[in-house]
């Protein structure tokens, strides 16, 4: 990890200058949150099922929405981000809709509770701000019971390939850096970041997961984002595509799940 450290920090940084515009921003519309709205997509609440009374951890929860989405649903939510600006506003957030979470700074890589869950989740967006897999499925197999579900909902790495921006798909220990203008949400045209990303292909993520005790169980890909991003159109409600794309050919979303052996 002391080789990354430098990296994580600097993404460390630029989540915590976007965290204040994400929270303001209508694309996570957070006053409708407030009043009720569930932050999950349909894509991962029809995989991770009946989350009553089963422990849960969320890793990279951002400012916690999904996190407090799924303690709404009956889950006990312990949710890590590495982001300490984010958890700040992620405690604060279930405070005021007053609904409990475990909510913790730390960076996934290093995570040590000495707790097993029923459930282990992350979604959208998160691979990529990852040097090591083979360490983010340790921590996920440390936290994870025997028997209990992982539910991986991520951007397939197909999407970045078809858009031919330079992306590889394979796997590079020396991240893509990148100095980017605004974010992905609304708002914040005067924010300037410097980013680390890492490229990592489903054969890495599998191969890792398997090294680590966890069996894949259940993958299924998605001809649609749930979100509406850069260079999209909606397709119908709740799913958009790229423009000029022809139908059901690019896979946007996967599920992954896994089970511990």
């Amino acid at each position: 990890m002391t080789e990354f450290k430098k990296h994580i920090e600097t993404n460390k940084k630029a989540w915590n200058k976007r965290t204040p515009i994400h929270i303001k921003s209508n694309f996570y519309n957070n006053d409708e949150f407030m009043k009720g709205r569930n932050s999950l997509k349909l894509i991962e609440l029809n995989a991770i099922g009946d989350v009553t009374e089963k422990s849960l951890l969320h890793l990279q929860c951002h400012f916690g929405q999904d996190s407090i989405s799924l303690a709404r649903m009956g889950a006990k939510v312990t949710a890590v981000d590495f982001s300490d600006v984010a958890i700040k506003e992620a405690k604060k957030l279930a405070k005021k809709i007053n609904t409990h979470v475990e909510f913790i700074e730390s960076d996934v890589l290093d995570l040590k509770l000495n707790k097993e869950f029923d459930i282990v989740f992350s979604s959208y967006g998160v691979i990529g701000w990852l040097p090591d897999l083979d360490m983010w499925a340790k921590t996920i197999s440390n936290h994870l019971k025997k028997g209990g579900l992982f539910l991986l909902t991520e951007f397939h790495p197909f999407l970045e390939l078809i858009k031919d921006n330079g992306y590889d798909y394979f796997y590079d220990r020396n991240p893509d850096i990148e100095i980017e203008n605004g974010t992905y949400t609304d708002g914040g045209s005067e924010l300037v970041t410097k980013t680390c990303w890492w490229n990592h292909s489903l054969t890495n993520i599998f191969s890792a997961l398997e090294s680590k005790g966890l069996k894949l169980t259940h993958f299924e890909e998605f001809d649609y984002s749930p979100f509406l991003l850069d260079g999209m159109i909606k397709k119908e409600k709740g799913k958009y595509v790229l423009d000029k794309r022809k139908e059901n050919s690019t896979p946007y979303v996967f599920n992954l799940k896994a089970t511990k052996k």
